[in-house]
């Protein structure tokens, strides 16, 4: 079912592999129908620790002004979506998913759509990685597809995480330190000004009530979206690059300036395998839809849609 609140709707989508897990679903309309965007339909996909909350009170207003009907979907264990269990044990499982089953997951709420949309998919962070295997899985297995173009932003390379992590110990050991500290013990989901060396541009990025109200939410997950250490087994993601044939939809590749995450080297070897250049946003931390400044993520990300859709 879906409820209105006000021109933001919210329903669940399950995924026809396991029907036991219901995905959070927010949708907003255009609220511009004279652009002409009417055939096309954004689909936002979020990265660890966060959920379909992120986008609703930015890129989802911004993307709709600009005449695109926008939804944002929760991973399975993130939002209100269904949190998995484990079959063996009945209590709820170690990690939210694999890398497959969520690329499963968004991939079968994409081809829901129906093949009258041009369908723009966007990820951020570990859920660019994810956006990377669905394109992997659609241009590779020669299906359909309705997926016409895929921004990835501050999104973890194709080859993982691991190399990144190393390199940005050699850059900044003691900021690396603290952040994997933070990860690990999820330390940073109490400590606002750690939750900004993070995901924002350090301390005093955001306004003190707004940096609450985004730990409050960080807060809610109680499950890890995938296994890090077991991930190296699924990667890399076949790419542009690394795939010999495909049918490949362009690919928008953004990074930040001020990202704690995603280094230079991790953004430039996204955009290599997906064939093109990168952009990336002055003044800004790795989270873009929620940093001050996240205008200029979310008029990079229109612009992009709009020279790639009718």
């Amino acid at each position: 079912g879906v409820e209105w609140c006000g021109v933001v709707a919210s329903s669940t989508f399950t995924p026809p592999h396991d029907k036991t897990i219901k995905l959070e679903i927010i949708s907003q309309k255009s609220a511009n129908d004279d652009a002409g965007r009417k055939g096309v339909q954004i689909v936002l996909v979020h990265g660890s620790y966060h959920g379909a909350w992120c986008w609703k009170d930015t890129f989802m207003p911004y993307l709709s002004a600009r005449g695109f009907d926008v939804c944002a979907l929760s991973l399975r264990g993130h939002g209100t979506s269904t949190v998995p269990v484990d079959e063996e044990t009945g209590e709820r499982a170690k990690v939210a998913g694999s890398l497959q089953t969520h690329a499963d997951d968004v991939r079968t709420f994409l081809e829901s759509l129906g093949d009258d949309k041009q369908v723009v998919v966007v990820g951020h962070s570990f859920g660019g990685l994810i956006v990377q295997q669905v394109l992997a899985d659609q241009s590779t297995n020669g299906g359909p597809s309705n997926v016409v173009g895929a921004v990835l932003a501050c999104s973890v390379p194709p080859s993982g995480n691991q190399a990144m992590v190393g390199r940005i110990f050699k850059a900044a050991p003691w900021l690396s330190v603290k952040i994997t500290y933070a990860m690990i013990t999820d330390a940073f989901k109490k400590d606002a000004n750690l939750m900004q060396d993070i995901f924002f541009r350090g301390p005093g990025s955001l306004p003190d009530t707004e940096s609450l109200r985004i730990l409050e939410r960080l807060q809610e997950v109680q499950i890890r979206m995938l296994d890090v250490a077991a991930l190296p087994n699924d990667l890399p993601v076949k790419t542009p690059k690394s795939a010999a044939s495909g049918n490949w939809p362009p690919v928008l590749v953004l990074g930040a300036e001020q990202d704690s995450i995603v280094d230079s080297d991790g953004l430039r070897e996204t955009a290599d395998a997906f064939c093109t250049a990168p952009l990336t946003l002055a003044g800004i931390g790795h989270d873009v839809m929620l940093d001050a400044g996240w205008e200029t993520a979310a008029e990079a990300t229109a612009d992009f849609i709009t020279k790639r859709t009718v």
